[in-house]
Order: C-alpha cells, then sequence, then structure tokens
C-alpha cells in the first residue's frame, strides 16, 4: 500500500478554497482566519493562491477574498503545484539521478511512475 500525504499547508489551501466556494460571495479575511485557523497562516496561503487566479484578493479595509475561478474549473493538481514544494508523486522523477534504473529507458518501474505523474497532471 502507497501512503502519500499532502502537507498541511496544502490540507488549509483545500479548506479555503472550499470554504470561500460554500460562501459563494465576498469573503471578509477575518471570516476565513475565524473558521480556518491563525490569521498571518491564511494570509500566507492566499498569497500564494493570488498569482494562480485560484482566488482574487478584494481591496478594502477588511481584505476579502472570492473564488477567482468557478469550483469546477480547480483542480487539485493546480493547489498542489501552487502550496507543495514538488508535485512529482515519486523522488524517481524529479530527475536527480536518485535511481540509476531511470537511465534504462525500459525500466518498468519508470514506466509505472510516469504514468501515475501523467494521470494526476490530466485530471
Amino acid at each position: 500500500m502507497v501512503n502519500m500525504q499532502i502537507n498541511v499547508t496544502t490540507d488549509y489551501a483545500i479548506r479555503i478554497i472550499l470554504y470561500l466556494a460554500i460562501q459563494n460571495k465576498v469573503t471578509i479575511s477575518k471570516d476565513i482566519a475565524m473558521a480556518m485557523g491563525p490569521t498571518r497562516y491564511v494570509f500566507k496561503i492566499t498569497n500564494k493562491l493570488l498569482p494562480a487566479g485560484i482566488i482574487q484578493r478584494i481591496l478594502g479595509a477588511k481584505g476579502c477574498f472570492i473564488l477567482g475561478k468557478r469550483i469546477k474549473e480547480i483542480y487539485m493538481y493546480e493547489i498542489f503545484k501552487v502550496i507543495e514544494a514538488t508535485v512529482k508523486i515519486n523522488r524517481y522523477l524529479k530527475g536527480d539521478n536518485y535511481c540509476k534504473c531511470f537511465e534504462i529507458k525500459n525500466c518498468s518501474l519508470r514506466k509505472f511512475y510516469c504514468r501515475l505523474q501523467s494521470s494526476l497532471e490530466r485530471c
């Protein structure tokens, strides 16, 4: 069994996006922080989501946010790319010569990880 775990920041990013989707309106950052966790942590995460267009900041005294896209247009892989240090399913795919068998084009393990990675990126 494969044990894969996203980091806590990614989990919070997903929760923030879902919270904004449920609110379905401009939401004050204070409300997001009260529902999600410490204000500084929420601020750090929202600042990462902004450039990707996943959320939008509405300028004002209270600092508000809204989804930048319809929820059906936001994919998990997109969130992973913004928040996670790497979006490679396994270190073998990082290209740092971790595994010498990757130099062999017919390596069945390499083919498996490449198919799995490709599947993740398509969704």
